[in-house]
């Protein structure tokens, strides 16, 4: 059961859409939400001659910024306080511009994190895509992302799980089961690179994870996919479109998280390019 959210801010206009997100499925379970916002407090900076502000101008920049986060949080304490679920904010302090690293704390006291993904399909924010690497490698919480453009509906209608018998994917499953349970419909999806491929499920790719799955009362469908060329990032999000799917789980950063980064990986294009919800888990 899912009875504790929390959606690190990331200051980014996709954080609007993803506290949208996390308000509608906080009201679906009945669960808590925390939204957790930074405060930077710069450090010195040093010259050639020394510190360029003195003690008392790094405290009036510091309580600058303090004044001007209170005022934003303000404004989003009135919207939750509108909002007939349970949930506070919590603002914390950083010296560092890097806040993931004091959200992460947060994480590891909720049962999901949901959060927003790039502003654009190009992977053109760092900050985002740094945030979501911490949150899910070392929270040890699954990720819920939610694309700035998508709307989170509750209860998902049908799902598609990306599946292959892996670590990740075994923990991401099994992390969605309560928004497994909601669905009316759930494909079990796997992706091959080609016919002579026999995944280490038999000659029936999915066959036990799905007669698993049956046993928790779950409609199942196995699907397996010819890759084509194409990344498997690709085909589960073709896959997705075609099946009109409402949410996908997939094990995230299955590789190395320097080679997704450096050479491209399915984790990393899901982030990018995902036009719906994911649910992530390492």
């Amino acid at each position: 059961m899912i009875k504790d959210l929390v959606l690190p801010l990331t200051d980014t206009p996709g954080d609007a859409n993803a506290l949208d997100a996390a308000l509608i499925l906080a009201d679906y379970t009945q669960a808590h939400l925390t939204v957790v916002g930074t405060i930077y407090l710069p450090s010195p900076a040093y010259g050639a001659w020394g510190m360029t502000l003195d003690a008392s101008s790094m405290q009036r920049v510091h309580t600058e910024a303090r004044a001007m986060a209170e005022a934003q949080a303000a404004q989003l304490r009135e919207r939750l306080n509108r909002e007939a679920v349970s949930s506070e904010l919590r603002l914390v302090e950083t010296l560092v511009p890097n806040s993931q690293r004091k959200a992460l704390l947060h994480a590891r006291y909720a049962d999901l994190v949901v959060m927003t993904s790039a502003e654009d399909g190009t992977g053109g924010s760092p900050s985002v895509h740094a945030f979501f690497s911490t949150m899910l490698l070392e929270s040890g919480r699954p990720v819920l992302v939610v694309p700035p453009s998508c709307r989170l509906k509750m209860p998902p209608r049908h799902i598609v799980v990306a599946w292959r018998p892996t670590r990740e994917a075994t923990n991401a499953l099994h992390a969605a089961m309560p928004l497994l349970r909601t669905a009316q419909t759930v494909d079990v999806l796997e992706i091959e690179s080609g016919p002579e491929e026999r995944s280490e499920d038999g000659e029936q790719p999915g066959a036990d994870i799905a007669t698993h799955l049956a046993r928790h009362d779950l409609k199942v469908r196995v699907v397996v996919k010819q890759q084509h060329g194409d990344p498997v990032a690709t085909a589960l999000l073709r896959h997705c479109n075609e099946s009109d799917a409402e949410l996908l789980v997939a094990g995230g950063y299955g590789g190395s998280r320097f080679r997704e980064w450096m050479l491209g990986g399915t984790t990393r294009q899901l982030l990018q390019f995902a036009h719906l919800p994911v649910f992530f888990s390492h």
